[in-house]
């Protein structure tokens, strides 16, 4: 019981000496880019994306920023207040499987969603532009 309690002590004492950054200023999880066709991801990116996505800190427009999406909680800006309750509550994190299952049919991963995107049907096509989002690791692309 002793070495129970005193683990657990430990563990107190060690997790105390430094506070977690505030959220605005964690990083997401990093997960490894994703191999695929990013040139290809990229045009996507300006064809289905860019005209309510930006790439930028703090600029949102229609939708959040996607810069560092890969691998972030969704719904986890803090300066972008539009999420659907569906999105906030459904403790997704971006990676490739969610991120593959959403752009295919928004409304059918996640009913609810204030996403209004008919989706991309096409795998190849997906799996480009989720590359290329996986690559977003910068400020200014």
């Amino acid at each position: 019981m002793k070495v129970k309690l005193l683990a657990c002590l430990s563990v107190l004492v060690l997790t105390a000496c430094e506070p977690p950054p505030p959220p605005a200023e964690r990083s997401p999880v990093m997960l490894a880019a994703l191999t695929g066709d990013v040139s290809r991801g990229r045009q996507l990116y300006a064809d289905e994306c860019q005209h309510c996505h930006q790439l930028q800190r703090g600029k949102n427009t229609k939708g959040p920023q996607l810069l560092r999406i890969y691998g972030a909680k969704a719904a986890g800006l803090a300066d972008y207040s539009r999420y659907s309750a569906a999105l906030k509550q459904s403790g997704w994190i971006w990676d490739a499987a969610t991120l593959d299952r959403y752009l295919e049919h928004p409304d059918k991963a996640l009913p609810n969603t204030k996403m209004l995107y008919d989706g991309l049907p096409d795998t190849s096509d997906r799996q480009a532009l989720i590359a290329y989002l996986s690559t977003l690791r910068v400020e200014k692309i």
